[in-house]
């Protein structure tokens, strides 16, 4: 059940839409969305959350009365826009502000879609068990590992993107069209690229901490809003990274954020409840714990990692909550990998010295 089922009985008749671009008139009825209904008939939303939550699949309306059912739109929006997945009409006819089919271009409306490298799949039921939406499934037909016979797929139409099945994966076998470990690595990667080159020119200077964040769409405009540099009585070098969900965060992320020069790694999710992919969150906060320990294990120390919960207005409970965060991470000191990623970071920015053709015959001889 979402939370967006407990209005199912109302408005539920069958009604219209109308495209004021193409004057197509299309049935919507009692129990389909508008989305699907789009979608049936080539008029392309994004979509991700489904039940209400995330507002991706938003379109504006000129004309018609809306039965609002989602849990995101304020009232000025509601007064111009309404969520295809679960909004009905109160009115026969609702008439969508939205293009002719096949003129949005196509890497606009892409969402990101899990997939499965069957090669590799030990048909395990993990992804199964891990996906909220029942997009994953075991086909007994295909051939696994090793010649085994099951492999999971996984419905391109069902998926949410959200990830949780990628995360979970022991094996490795589930991947993205988005968000796939090599583009979360190349983003984590640029972080503090910058601010490794400052600390390599002045190394005394440079004793703000730098914290990681991985936030979800819904808590990502809080992490955006917190201002550059923070309080600068407490100053702190925050960067972010988007996810689909923070059920996405793998561990590989996490320390990936520390070796790329992070003092500290924040997962910013949804309140409990409120997560877009219903248990997105609740995963997230099991690995951190998890993750938790690790560091703990390799000398990291186990307070450089934090969750945060946040209502979908968050910015001044993220601001305290980074602030806070700041002040224990002070009192830890850098992270023992930022030194070493700094010096490695310096060391390959030094300008080449020509050699001289003494340095060519101690070369030689094993010397230097």
């Amino acid at each position: 059940m979402t939370l967006a089922d407990d209005t199912s009985d109302a408005g539920a008749a069958e009604f219209h839409v109308k495209i004021a671009s193409t004057g197509d008139v299309l049935g919507v009825p009692a129990g389909k969305p508008i989305v699907q209904v789009l979608k049936d008939n080539g008029y392309l939303v994004e979509t991700s959350c489904t039940s209400g939550l995330c507002g991706t699949c938003k379109v504006r309306y000129l004309e018609g009365e809306v039965d609002h059912r989602d849990y995101v739109l304020n009232a000025d929006e509601k007064s111009e826009y309404l969520t295809t997945c679960v909004s009905r009409a109160r009115s026969a006819e609702i008439v969508l502000d939205l293009p002719p089919p096949g003129t949005t271009p196509l890497d606009a409306l892409m969402r990101p879609t899990a997939v499965v490298d069957q090669d590799i799949c030990v048909a395990c039921l993990t992804c199964v068990r891990a996906c909220t939406y029942g997009a994953a499934t075991i086909d007994g037909a295909r051939v696994g590992v090793g010649g085994i016979m099951g492999a999971a797929v996984v419905d391109g139409e069902t998926c949410t993107g959200c990830g949780l099945c990628v995360a979970a994966c022991p094996t490795g076998a589930i991947s993205m069209t988005r968000f796939a470990d090599h583009d979360v690595f190349a983003d984590v990667g640029r972080l503090f690229a910058d601010a490794a080159s400052s600390a390599a020119e002045a190394p005394a200077a440079d004793d703000v901490p730098r914290i990681a964040t991985f936030a979800c769409p819904n808590c990502a405009p809080s992490v955006d809003a917190f201002p550059e540099g923070g309080d600068p009585a407490r100053p702190v070098n925050l960067r972010s990274v988007e996810m689909p969900c923070t059920g996405r965060v793998d561990n590989l992320h996490i320390m990936r954020a520390f070796e790329s020069g992070a003092d500290a790694v924040i997962v910013a999710g949804c309140e409990p409840g409120w997560c877009h992919h219903k248990t997105g969150n609740e995963n997230a906060a099991k690995r951190v714990d998890r993750a938790t320990r690790w560091l703990d294990d390799v000398g990291l120390g186990a307070g450089r990692i934090r969750m945060v919960r946040l209502p979908r207005e968050g910015t001044d409970q993220f601001a305290a909550a980074v602030a806070d965060f700041a002040d224990e991470i002070q009192a830890l000191g850098p992270s023992p990998l930022r030194a070493g990623r700094d010096g490695a970071i310096a060391e390959a920015e030094k300008p080449a010295v020509e050699e001289g053709p003494e340095d060519a015959i101690l070369r030689q001889l094993g010397q230097i």
